[in-house]
């Protein structure tokens, strides 16, 4: 079978259905096994996979490890512990006149859900969702991006070898494969990248009325208040900024540092990234290189639209970018309005929180928002501005790997959310057996109605109704 046989892959989704709706057995422990398999396919072939996300995007091996591999443990781990708890039904009684309302909730799978995922942290993205979408219940389809090639042929290789296609099954290909997918009759779509692929995929499904849950981007800001720098602050937001080469989805987009700072703000970044990466950043085995040659112009462009602070170099035929900081950017730039996704950062002075948060500067949707400080009131003011789901205080990167925090858009930066419990509720919908068990046969709420049976009704809705 090839992965772009159009008749595979559209007869791909009622297989899946039909495996799942002819099996008797949804039990925890079955999706418990399937867990367990992804774990040891993780772990044995961990070499394997931090080899490939070398070849792919340069990544050095202890990235790999504690941004994907370590990530995707801890919450199969999480939602195994807590999986008995999640599927257990919640039953009520309620007395009514006449009648007592028996009611049980469970929530049920979707069926076959498709995953689209994205080449920055190709693993990570591609089993993350199918980890809530199999503890749901559910069979998968996943789509690897084409622009990490060596990850997703090992997913297919390794995945495909362990479990059937009916269950859980890695199709590779390209956008043309993709599209051929987004238009199968899957129960829920599930896709990771930019805003501009995500808005083509929820359009395709809207034509047969699949749910697709988007994770998108964003330009998260990240404030650094007057009172929230310290030399730790800054190489919080150095590591996060330059994780994967920039390339991370809630990587501080542009920092914003009050002008009393700005200044040993700068120096203290030019300082962190020497530290970090040396004073040959190219040579430096800890640091990432650009997944693909267009997005490697996008970046080239960027670093034009202002003053180079530090770094600006680059060779094109390695895939390398100097980490690179640039001030004063051109107004009206692009810069100011894309997302940049990559290891170039602006640093902008401002001097009133306030009067920056309500300038356009700021994407109140973000996909996250990052403040330092130790002023309450400036933090309180920034957390109520934005609309982000997450505002993370003195820290980057890290709540995305938290279990217990939803991780999703809102706006332009997506919607839907998972990661643990969220992940089992986000594939999975409330299927509610209700009974009733009438003891008296109330006869006026047939017609013909009465004003005699309005009044009663008007008096009495809470137990009649």
């Amino acid at each position: 079978m090839a992965d772009n046989d159009g008749h595979f892959l559209k007869t791909l989704p009622e297989r899946q259905r039909e495996d799942l709706f002819s099996s008797a057995d949804l039990s925890v422990e079955t999706r418990k096994k399937k867990l367990l398999k992804l774990k040891t396919i993780l772990l044995e072939h961990e070499s394997a996979f931090i080899q490939a996300l070398y070849s792919d995007l340069g990544r050095p091996a202890f990235e790999t490890f504690s941004s994907e591999i370590a990530v995707l443990l801890n919450e199969i781990d999480y939602v195994c512990r807590h999986l008995a708890k999640w599927i257990k039904p919640v039953r009520s009684r309620h007395l009514k006149f006449g009648y007592v309302e028996a009611i049980k909730r469970k929530r049920h799978p979707y069926g076959s859900i498709l995953i689209i995922s994205s080449w920055n942290y190709p693993l990570q993205l591609a089993l993350m969702p199918a980890i809530g979408a199999i503890a749901s219940g559910n069979r998968c389809v996943i789509k690897p991006s084409e622009h990490a090639p060596a990850t997703g042929e090992l997913l297919r290789e390794v995945i495909n070898h362990v479990f059937p296609p009916e269950q859980l099954t890695v199709v590779t290909g390209d956008a043309q494969t993709a599209s051929l997918l987004t238009s199968s009759p899957f129960d829920l779509i599930f896709f990771t990248g930019s805003q501009q692929t995500g808005k083509a995929v929820a359009q395709q499904a809207a034509d047969q009325l699949t749910p697709v849950i988007l994770e998108l981007g964003g330009k998260n800001p990240c404030i650094i208040e007057e009172t929230g720098f310290s030399k730790a602050a800054i190489q919080q937001i150095v590591w996060g900024k330059f994780l994967n080469a920039g390339q991370t989805c809630i990587a501080p987009d542009t920092i914003f540092v009050h002008q009393s700072i700005y200044e040993k703000t700068l120096s203290e970044i030019s300082a962190s990234l020497s530290a970090f990466y040396g004073a040959r950043p190219q040579e430096s085995a800890d640091y990432g290189r650009i997944c693909n040659d267009a997005h490697f112009q996008k970046m080239v462009d960027f670093i034009g639209k202002g003053d180079v602070w530090h770094g600006g170099t680059y060779d094109r035929s390695d895939r390398f970018i100097e980490p690179t900081v640039v001030t004063n950017m051109k107004p009206g730039s692009s810069i100011f309005q894309e997302e940049i996704f990559g290891p170039v950062l602006p640093v902008i002075p401002y001097t009133d929180l306030r009067t920056l948060l309500s300038s356009d500067m700021i994407q109140r949707d973000a996909l996250t928002g990052y403040i330092f400080s130790k002023d309450n009131k400036q933090i309180l003011l920034f957390m109520e501005h934005m609309r982000s789901p997450t505002i993370s205080v003195n820290q980057v990167i890290h709540h995305a790997a938290n279990p217990h925090i939803a991780f999703g858009g809102v706006g332009r930066s997506g919607y839907g959310a998972y990661h643990g419990k969220a992940g089992f509720l986000a594939f999975s919908y409330d299927k509610t057996d209700y009974k009733a068990y009438h003891y008296i046969h109330v006869q006026g709420k047939f017609p013909p109605y009465s004003d005699r049976n309005m009044n009663l009704l008007k008096k009495l809705r809470k137990w009649l109704l």
